[in-house]
């Protein structure tokens, strides 16, 4: 019998539930609850997917989507890819699946301008997910913090979709607590290379293909 621990705790199955297609309704509504509490189970929603791999007629597109945005939100690790080896490609040339594969190859590609174009796009497929935004902002700050020793601040108003106040605060927050200056729009980061290198998230360190990239963008 499953069990799970806590309201957006990992999911507990044994190796028969695994294989279970009737545990699909119950994994569905663990989706729904890490949205609610904001957290992440890969390993039931992997089996998740996997269910719907091996029984398409089960698979709920809505609930599909969730668990890819929810993935994404995880870079730098590998959780989208590994959702995504899951997918059957016929459905990857599909929208919805299509646009938010255009949005992982923008975000690990460091082409964080073009990141934001289309996610605005496409706001219908995580707007009802809470922390999208922030999650691939912190993102892209792991990047710049990784990329520039400075920044323009239009660039980096762009690298991170905020203008006006909102990126005066973010700018304000990060030199408050992240040691970083602005003087006459160039914003001068506190870094350290080889401290930065050494923090990964999920078990992954950014490429330098990446990092370059960022730069070049």
């Amino acid at each position: 019998q499953k069990k799970k621990s806590g309201s957006g705790g990992a999911m507990e199955l044994s190796a028969s539930d695994r294989y279970n297609p009737e545990i699909v309704p119950s994994l569905e509504e663990h989706v729904d609850r890490q949205i609610t509490s904001k957290s992440f189970d890969l390993s039931a929603n992997l089996v998740l997917l996997r269910m719907y791999q091996f029984f398409p007629d089960r698979t709920n597109a809505d609930v599909l989507v969730k668990v890819l945005v929810k993935a994404l939100m995880q870079l730098p690790g590998t959780d989208f890819t590994l959702c995504t080896y899951l997918i059957p490609h016929r459905f990857q040339l599909e929208e919805p699946i299509a646009n938010l594969l255009a949005l992982a190859q923008h975000a690990e590609c460091m082409r964080f301008k073009e990141f934001w174009e289309v996610a605005s796009s496409c706001k219908n497929l995580w707007g009802s997910i809470p922390g999208f935004e922030e999650s691939i902002r912190n993102f892209a700050l792991h990047a710049i913090n990784l990329t520039f020793s400075s920044i323009h601040k239009t660039k980096l108003g762009e690298t991170l979709s905020l203008s006006g106040g909102a990126l005066d605060s973010l700018i304000k927050d990060q030199c408050a607590n992240a040691g970083w200056a602005i003087d006459n729009d160039v914003v001068t980061l506190n870094n350290n290379i080889k401290s930065q290198l050494s923090k990964t998230k999920g078990g992954e360190a950014l490429q330098l293909s990446q990092l370059r990239s960022l730069i070049n963008t």
